[in-house]
């Protein structure tokens, strides 16, 4: 337990340095988070002092809560999405997450099949679906915090993006099910995936008027706040045993529940998930080590963020200009269906964990992971978002688009 304290604590302390240092820079404060992670770990310390500092023993509890800070984190932007907003864009977002998902996902099937074969273990078509999956997704959380930093949350672009993104990750998570169903033949439980259908019913048509009906009567702020963090734990649990990971049950029961009371939960739930939530970060970092890298991996680093970039921002801006979204809107929507990072590594952490990829090349996702993240703050600034003086007084720039 002492150790558990004074970990969460140093974990705070590096993550708030470090975001800070990140946002000073340009960058998403996620950037400076996973930095933090990544410093701390073996890359940096070595397996030797990173294990002393964050002991093996520890590593669990820090896990168990950093998700219950991502979950808190998921359902206060779930909480941001405006139905009203979206109105009339389904099919723009439909099309945009269809697209973003695709083309990557071919591009990273291709380069698997091609310039990474070498590191396929016998199961070549687990390996270039993983590899595919691996660059077709969006880190949905990472996004919100780009999204929460630059004051886009409640933003038309941030809606779409936002939603698309939440789309484009339940693809690549169904994906990755086929993929484990593949390596590991022996499990055969992934028709749990066919439950997303009637959980979303469920929470649509029936959750979310009994929770109208419930605000209709007077409840304390602190009834309210309890509701909407334990609601938003049960929901992850059910898509976490599902296998589509407790992110997305989260953030569906932050869509229904009622906007009438966002003012009262939201800072208590901000709180919590502020005290957490860098630990989700740092912890994802923590299990990175980028010091075996040689030169062929560097080459193949070159390959893949290439690929991935390529594919996700050429798929995303392409489908936004065919639903008649300009040039600016649908360049600043690429930029930010281009982040990847935390969901990243969650995908590549399964993937080593089967043993579908190995360390060298994990590393090298990994770092794919960090520099396309990075790129969004530059691209957004090209493509017309202004960066404030403070993440509340976001903007869009003159130019940005309006029609979406």
């Amino acid at each position: 337990m002492i150790f558990l304290l004074l970990d969460l604590v140093l974990i705070i302390v590096l993550a708030r340095l470090l975001g800070g240092l990140a946002r000073r820079l340009g960058q998403p404060a996620v950037i400076g988070e996973i930095a933090a992670g990544i410093l701390a770990g073996p890359t940096i310390l070595g397996a030797g002092l990173s294990s002393a500092i964050f002991p093996a023993e520890v590593n669990p509890q820090l896990t168990a809560l950093a998700n219950i800070g991502v979950v808190i984190f998921m359902f206060l932007a779930g909480l941001e999405i405006d139905q009203a907003q979206l109105g009339g864009s389904g099919r723009s977002i439909v099309a945009v997450a269809l697209s973003a998902f695709t083309t990557p996902f071919v591009l990273g099937c291709a380069i698997a099949l091609g310039p990474l074969a070498r590191h396929h273990d016998g199961n070549e078509l687990g390996f270039t679906l993983f590899i595919g999956c691996a660059l077709a997704v969006t880190a949905f959380p990472v996004l919100a915090r780009i999204l929460q930093d630059r004051g886009l949350f409640t933003a038309r672009l941030g809606q779409l993006s936002l939603a698309s993104a939440a789309l484009a990750d339940v693809l690549a998570w169904c994906a990755l099910a086929l993929v484990f169903t593949l390596a590991r033949p022996e499990f055969d439980d992934h028709w749990r995936l066919l439950l997303l259908v009637p959980l979303v019913a469920a929470l649509w048509w029936v959750v979310r008027p009994a929770l109208a009906r419930a605000t209709a009567r007077k409840h304390s702020e602190i009834e309210m706040i309890l509701a909407g963090i334990s609601g938003a734990m049960l929901t992850a649990a059910v898509t976490e045993w599902m296998g589509l990971h407790l992110i997305f049950g989260a953030f569906l029961f932050g869509v229904v529940f009622p906007r009438s009371e966002r003012p009262v939960v939201e800072p208590g739930a901000q709180l919590i998930s502020s005290l957490f939530l860098p630990a989700f970060f740092v912890v994802a970092g923590l299990r990175v080590d980028l010091s075996g890298l040689d030169r062929a991996a560097i080459v193949e680093a070159l390959v893949i963020v290439a690929a991935a970039v390529a594919g996700k921002m050429g798929g995303t801006y392409l489908a936004a200009r065919l639903c008649r979204l300009d040039r600016r809107t649908a360049g600043a929507l690429a930029a930010l269906m281009n982040t990847r990072g935390l969901t990243e590594l969650v995908i590549l952490n399964v993937g080593l964990s089967i043993g579908v990829i190995d360390t060298q090349l994990y590393s090298v996702l990994v770092l794919m992971a960090l520099i396309t993240t990075a790129m969004t703050g530059p691209l957004l600034t090209g493509f017309g978002v202004r960066r404030p003086a403070s993440p509340e007084a976001e903007v869009m720039g003159p130019h940005a688009a309006t029609q979406m």
